[in-house]
């Protein structure tokens, strides 16, 4: 499980130590790649717990998808 109280110490600490002079966008990178970062942590919980779809499951859900997409444009 992802302990979500060192993760929140560590970027705190990471704010704390930013240089003075860090630009706006530098901040935004910063906070993108915390994004992602949390992102794949969710991603990797959620495949231990065996929350995920095989290869399989997500061939047959995307040609769901896309038929489902084509029969709206269709009814459009």
């Amino acid at each position: 499980m992802i302990n979500m109280s060192k993760i929140k110490e560590k970027i705190f600490s990471l704010i704390k130590e930013l240089p003075e002079d860090t630009t706006s966008e530098e901040i935004e990178d910063l906070i993108e790649l915390l994004y992602i970062k949390k992102q794949i942590l969710e991603g990797l919980e959620d495949f231990r717990r065996d929350r995920s779809y095989s290869l399989e499951e997500m061939k047959n859900l995307s040609r769901k998808w896309k038929l489902e997409y084509q029969k709206r444009q269709n009814d459009s």
